[in-house]
């Protein structure tokens, strides 16, 4: 565990992150010990490779929708115990079509009164109803994936008013069907939007493509401009879960990318 946690966060740096925070959910792993021992191992392990490479490291905790609402109350209670202490958010994951998204309100509404940011998956593998629920029924500031939102014209206009963001994840889309060819991805619709939107890698050992790649891809496919990546560069470090001293030296560094 320390060596896969430590190999992330070199990853991260290699490809000039300065900031990781994976979803995670220790009770997956169950038979390394207490959910409480492997949390804290992971957070230390992160902790110590991030100073080591210049990466903040945190842990989005991860609710499943093939779990029960009970089920994801009890880590959402678990996640705002270490609230403050290395975990930042509560996410959603898991095929949209599993449960309904208003079943983890409770859930979620635990997370946010915690000071935790409610981040779940939305607006993959189902339509921009998802992506609304994520939003009105969970309290959703920032979203994973989250393109189909570009179906409905309304609701980008509610994003964009509201500072939603969405991580956007291309080589992923493309991988599973989502979009039928990369020039087509709707990112640079979401943008003209004014929906603020990140790149993300989703799952680089699946999907073969680094946060380098899914930069390249989005210059060469999309034709997005050098304002364009600084500005997806500057919402992915200004809508996460950072320290501020952290997004403000990164976001010099975008600046000075970009003169």
């Amino acid at each position: 565990m320390r060596r896969v946690v430590t190999e992330l966060v070199e990853d991260t740096a290699a490809d000039g992150g300065v900031w990781v925070q994976p979803h995670f959910d220790p009770r997956s792993y169950a038979h390394f010990g207490a959910p409480e021992d492997v949390l804290d191992l992971v957070l230390d392990a992160g902790r110590q490779a991030g100073a080591r490479c210049g990466v903040g490291f945190g842990l989005t905790l991860a609710v499943s929708r093939h779990a029960t609402p009970a089920a994801a109350v009890r880590l959402a209670r678990f996640a705002a115990w270490y609230a403050g202490r290395g975990v930042h958010a509560l996410g959603l994951t898991g095929h949209e079509g599993a449960r309904g998204t208003g079943e983890f309100a409770e859930a979620f509404a635990i997370a946010r009164t915690a000071g935790l940011t409610s981040a779940p998956h939305a607006g993959e593998l189902r339509g921009p109803d998802s992506v609304r629920a994520a939003v009105d029924r969970l309290g959703a500031t920032r979203v994973a994936h989250g393109i189909r939102a570009v179906e409905d014209p309304a609701l980008l206009e509610l994003l964009a008013a509201r500072g939603v963001s969405l991580d956007v994840c291309l080589t992923s889309n493309r991988v599973l069907g989502l979009v039928p060819d990369l020039a087509r991805h709707p990112l640079p619709r979401l943008l003209a939007a004014g929906v603020r939107c990140s790149l993300g890698t989703d799952d680089p050992l699946m999907f073969g493509a680094s946060l380098t790649d899914e930069y390249r891809t989005a210059r060469t496919a999309l034709g997005l401009t050098d304002h364009q990546l600084a500005a997806i560069a500057r919402a992915s470090l200004e809508t996460s879960d950072a320290p501020p001293e952290l997004i403000a030296a990164a976001t010099e560094g975008v600046d000075a990318w970009l003169g």
